[in-house]
């Protein structure tokens, strides 16, 4: 009897936690590339596997999965494949954000769907996950369900993701990811992005005049980041608490290949070159002195070419490259007999090849992919090759550099090994954080008092303002007292040695 009722008790109390630690998550992910869809997906299904019930706003409809509402908003796909149609340079880049990102945020927020969300009397949320990449006019929506905001990075993160936080952002010694992209936004926020985003939130969620700007609600509500970075791949840096790094969290362990695949790379005796450039960009839409450049390089080779090809057809290839339209890149990358990946170097496919120990040949267009690529070659793990300069003879240089120095792969098994050394898996490490923010509604203990002081006092202008004013003050009395202590001496010498008159 006493067993039963032990028994009994400590049900009780499994029950009574697991509704405790049970939570309904709204989730905003709408500039969804397939390979940011992953980040999403990964963390979110992981959390509904732990019993949490998921809402999420995405333009890419998923497989269903109990507790998991899907609110599909597909009309920001198109910004997103035109981008990918037309854009191979940085500077495309930076024009195709300001341009769409509004969009996209006026489209999802007045859409039917999205309305009826806002709406709505009966839903209650404990917990918003937003890509921290313009899902700024997302935010609004903490005060609507009275919840904490975490963010999730796909990349190391832009000092406004730190300034989100109040973590220090020190740009002495650790590079943005994105460059002079840093510099054009601030800018761009002032005069035509915040003031935007705030009008769109007013108009479609909270048109209360007393409702918070863009800044106010993100120091207010933001309670954790998560970067998809790890500090052995990126700069080491100062971090708060709420800022956790859970780089390589989509990262699983090698699925079986498709047959084709497998076979291609297992009759491959002289090793394979895999050749993606990612979910956004489309290698299809290069132009033809590039394609004809990569023909040629590549038909020179002893090795295989696996090349994610983004259409069913390429007209003039070599008989030693195969094409996929989408291919298990992770997978590929686990291979023994890919011996060299040439990326983009987006975070993921950088995650990814570290993750598997293979040397890279690093084209960026724009973004982080810079910083990576950059970093890449400065740690020996593999070379540059600028798109703009692309020919026959500088893709040959860096494939036969890559391929014939045995040191970057050993750089990269060893980076692999220091990546892969980590306490908890990148992933539980996320859901770990997140339930962390649940269970303690918000976690204000972690928050940092930061974001409650104005520039000048965050940089202590305030004091040493009063340091110097106190230093000039006193310089000044010092002066003004030795100015007159030689005036008296001055006085009294002349007359001390002033001809005295007799009467």
């Amino acid at each position: 009897m006493k067993g039963a009722s032990t028994f009994a008790l400590l049900l009780f109390f499994t029950l009574k936690l697991n509704v405790v630690l049970t939570a309904n998550i709204l989730s905003f992910f709408t500039v969804s590339p397939e390979s940011h869809r992953i980040i999403k997906s990964t963390l979110l299904r992981e959390l509904v596997a732990r019993g949490h019930s998921v809402t999420v706003v995405s333009p890419i409809a998923e497989e269903p999965l109990p507790n998991y509402e899907q609110i599909i908003v597909n009309d920001t796909l198109e910004a997103i494949k035109v981008f990918g149609r037309k854009t191979c340079d940085h500077n495309s880049f930076i024009r195709y954000i300001w341009n769409v990102v509004y969009a996209i945020c006026k489209s999802v927020l007045q859409n039917s769907k999205i309305q009826k969300l806002i709406n709505s009397e009966d839903r209650h949320y404990d917990l918003i996950i937003l890509e921290a990449y313009f899902s700024d006019c997302f935010l609004a929506f903490s005060k609507k369900f009275n919840a904490p905001i975490i963010k999730v990075s796909l990349h190391s993160g832009s000092p406004w993701m730190y300034d989100s936080i109040g973590n220090p952002t020190e740009l002495s010694h650790v590079p943005d990811p994105h460059l002079d992209f840093t510099h054009k936004m601030t800018f761009t926020q002032k005069f035509y992005y915040l003031p935007n985003i705030n009008f769109l939130m007013r108009k479609y969620i909270n048109n209360s005049e007393n409702f918070p700007s863009l800044w106010e609600l993100e120091a207010e509500t933001t309670s954790l980041v998560l970067f998809n970075s790890h500090f052995s791949i990126s700069y080491p840096r100062p971090l708060l608490p709420n800022a956790i790094q859970i780089g390589g969290m989509h990262i699983k362990p090698p699925n079986k290949l498709p047959q084709d695949i497998q076979t291609y790379l297992d009759e491959a005796k002289h090793g394979v070159i895999y050749f993606s450039i990612g979910s956004i960009l489309n290698s299809a839409y290069f132009p033809e002195p590039i394609k004809k450049a990569l023909f040629e390089a590549f038909s020179k080779l002893k090795e295989k070419v696996l090349w994610k090809w983004e259409i069913e057809s390429l007209p003039g290839k070599p008989n030693n490259v195969k094409i996929g339209k989408w291919l298990p890149q992770a997978d590929i990358l686990a291979h023994p007999n890919v011996r060299v990946f040439m990326s983009h170097g987006g975070q993921m496919s950088t995650l990814e090849a570290i993750d598997r120990g293979v040397p890279m040949i690093g084209i960026p267009f724009f973004g982080d992919q810079f910083v990576n690529v950059g970093r890449a070659t400065a740690a020996g793990i593999g070379v540059t090759l600028e798109f703009r300069n692309i020919s026959a003879e500088s893709v040959t240089w860096a494939l036969r550099e890559v391929l014939d120095n045995p040191k970057y792969r050993e750089n990269m098994q060893k980076l692999s090994r220091i990546f892969r050394d980590q306490p908890l898996p990148p992933l539980e490490q996320a859901v770990f954080w997140t339930e962390y923010v649940i269970r303690h509604k918000g976690a204000p203990h972690m928050r940092s008092a930061a974001l409650d002081l104005t520039w000048y006092q965050y940089y202590l202008l305030d004091v040493i303002s009063l340091l110097v004013l106190t230093v000039i003050f006193i310089i000044t009395v010092i002066v003004i007292i030795c100015k007159r202590l030689l005036h008296f001496l001055i006085t009294v010498h002349r007359v001390k040695t002033s001809p005295k008159k007799f009467n």
